[in-house]
C-alpha cells in the first residue's frame, strides 16, 4: 500500500513540459473487457494529449510516456485483475511506477509537469493502514493491516487458574480462585497494552481497532495509555477462538469504514460552523483560490472526483481559473489539467490538512488560519495593456513584491494515519 512518503516522492518528479503521464485504469476480469483494455487505455491517452497540439517538444515527450504505459499494461495487466491501477510514466525524467489501489476510482489519463496524485490521496484517506488487536483473558493477537497485507504478532498465553474444577468448604476456595483469575487477567491486559504501545510507536501513527469478548474489550481499553487510546477507531464483538483472520479483517474493515464516514461528516461540520459574519471560511472555487494563493488555508476540503482545468503562474505560483490575474498579466501562466490538484499540492506544501469528501460545500471549501486581505490591498500594479509593456511610474519594485516572511505553518486537527 502506498504511503505518504511515497506520494511525496512522486510529487518531487518534475518535467519542463507537461509530459508526466498519470493513468488510472480499472482492469476487469471478464474476457471481453480484458481484450478491450488496450483500446480503452489508448482512448484515454489520446484524450489527455490534446492540449499539446501546438508544442512539438511536448508531443514527443508525451509519446514516450504512452509507450511506457502500454508496455506496462501488456506485461502486467493479468496481475491487476479486478483492481484499479495507477501508472505514472515519463521519458525524461525517467519514471515508470505503478500503484495498485484498494478501491475503484474513475478512469482518467492526465499529462502534467508532475504526477497527478489526487486519486491516490483519496484512497489513502478512505483506506488507512491500522492495527487490529484481538484480546481475551489469556491471549492477545495484534495484526498490522496495510492494503492487502496482514502481519500478525502473537503473545504467549497468560497464566491461568489451576483447574476449572476448583472449589472448597463454604465456597472460600472458589472465591480465592475467582479473584486470582481476575488478577491474572488484569496483569495480562496491562502487559498486552504495554506491548501494543511499543508496536504502534515503532510502526508509526496509525488507527487502532479492538476485537474480542464483550467483557474483555472494556477491561483492556481501561489499561491502554492515553496516546494509544487517542488512535482508537472503534471495536467489535467476536470470539477469538472461533474466528479466522479473514473474518476479523472484514469486521475491522467495517469499523474503519464507519470511522472514515464519521470523519467526513465532522470535516463538513467544521467548515459550516463558522459564526455569522465570520471570515475564517472560504466556500467556492474562487474564494478557495484566493485563500490558497495567500497561504491562508488550514483545512482544504475537495471533492473526490472531477477535473477542473486552470492556470498556474510559473514565476509567482499563483493559481487561477483564467490565467490573467497574476502580476505578469498571464505572460508566465501555464495551463494545468486540474486546478483542484494544484490547490491540494500547494496546501500540502503549506502543511495544511486536506480532506476529500463526496459533496463538499460549494464544490470546494476551506477553513483559514487568518482572514484574507481585501482585494484592493493585495493587488499589485500590473503592466498597462496599452503601454507596450512599460510599467507605470508608481509600480513597486520586484523586491517590494516579494513576501516579507515565510508562510505560516498549520497543524492538522485529525489523528495522522499511515
Amino acid at each position: 500500500m502506498i504511503t505518504h512518503a511515497e506520494i511525496e516522492k512522486l510529487l518531487a518528479v518534475r518535467a519542463t513540459v507537461p509530459s508526466v503521464l498519470s493513468l488510472y485504469l480499472q482492469v476487469r476480469r471478464d474476457p471481453p473487457a480484458l481484450r478491450g483494455l488496450s483500446a480503452r487505455a489508448d482512448a484515454l491517452l489520446a484524450q489527455a494529449g490534446r492540449g499539446a497540439a501546438d508544442d512539438p517538444d511536448a508531443i514527443k515527450a508525451q509519446e514516450a510516456g504512452r509507450r511506457i504505459a502500454r508496455t506496462m499494461l501488456e506485461v502486467h495487466a493479468r496481475e491487476w485483475l479486478d483492481r484499479t491501477v495507477a501508472i505514472f510514466a515519463c521519458g525524461e525524467p525517467r519514471l515508470a511506477e505503478t500503484v495498485v489501489l484498494p478501491c475503484a476510482v474513475q478512469d482518467r489519463a492526465v499529462f502534467a509537469t508532475r504526477p497527478h496524485v489526487r486519486p491516490v490521496l483519496l484512497t489513502v484517506q478512505r483506506f488507512p493502514g491500522y492495527h487490529l488487536a484481538i484480546i481475551d483473558r489469556q491471549h492477545a493477537w495484534v495484526f498490522r493491516i496495510a492494503g492487502e497485507q496482514m502481519d500478525r504478532m502473537t503473545w504467549p498465553a497468560a497464566e491461568g487458574a489451576r483447574t476449572p474444577e476448583f472449589g472448597g468448604w463454604c465456597g472460600l476456595e472458589t472465591h480465592r480462585e475467582y479473584e486470582r483469575v481476575l488478577q491474572l487477567a488484569r496483569h495480562h491486559y496491562r502487559d498486552a497494552a504495554s506491548v501494543l504501545r511499543r508496536v504502534m510507536h515503532a510502526a508509526g501513527p496509525a488507527l487502532l481497532v479492538l476485537g474480542g469478548h464483550r467483557d474483555a474489550i472494556p477491561q483492556f481499553l481501561a489499561m491502554l495509555p492515553d496516546d494509544v487510546r487517542y488512535h482508537l477507531a472503534g471495536s467489535f464483538i467476536a470470539d477469538p477462538h472461533t474466528t479466522t483472520p479473514a473474518s476479523v479483517r472484514d469486521l475491522a474493515d467495517q469499523v474503519i469504514e464507519r470511522w472514515v464516514t464519521a470523519r467526513e461528516r465532522r470535516v463538513v461540520t467544521q467548515v459550516l460552523q463558522e459564526p455569522p459574519g465570520g471570515r475564517l471560511t472560504a466556500i467556492g472555487l474562487q474564494a478557495c483560490l484566493a485563500a490558497v494563493n495567500q497561504r491562508a488555508v488550514r483545512l482544504l476540503v475537495v471533492p473526490e472526483g472531477g477535473i477542473t482545468p486552470g492556470f498556474a503562474c510559473q514565476r509567482c505560483g499563483r493559481l487561477s481559473s483564467t490565467g490573467t490575474d497574476c502580476p505578469d498579466w498571464g505572460a508566465a501562466s501555464l495551463a494545468v489539467p486540474d486546478l483542484i490538484e494544484e490547490m491540494v499540492v500547494t496546501a500540502l506544501d503549506d502543511r495544511a490538512q486536506v480532506e476529500t469528501v463526496r459533496d463538499p460545500p460549494g464544490g470546494v471549501a476551506a477553513r483559514l488560519r487568518f482572514t484574507l486581505a481585501p482585494a484592493d490591498e493585495r493587488s499589485v500594479r500590473r503592466r498597462s495593456p496599452r503601454g507596450g509593456g512599460r510599467r507605470a511610474a508608481a509600480a513597486p519594485s520586484s523586491e517590494q513584491q516579494q513576501p516579507s516572511s515565510e508562510p505560516q505553518k498549520g497543524q492538522s486537527g485529525e489523528p495522522q494515519t499511515g
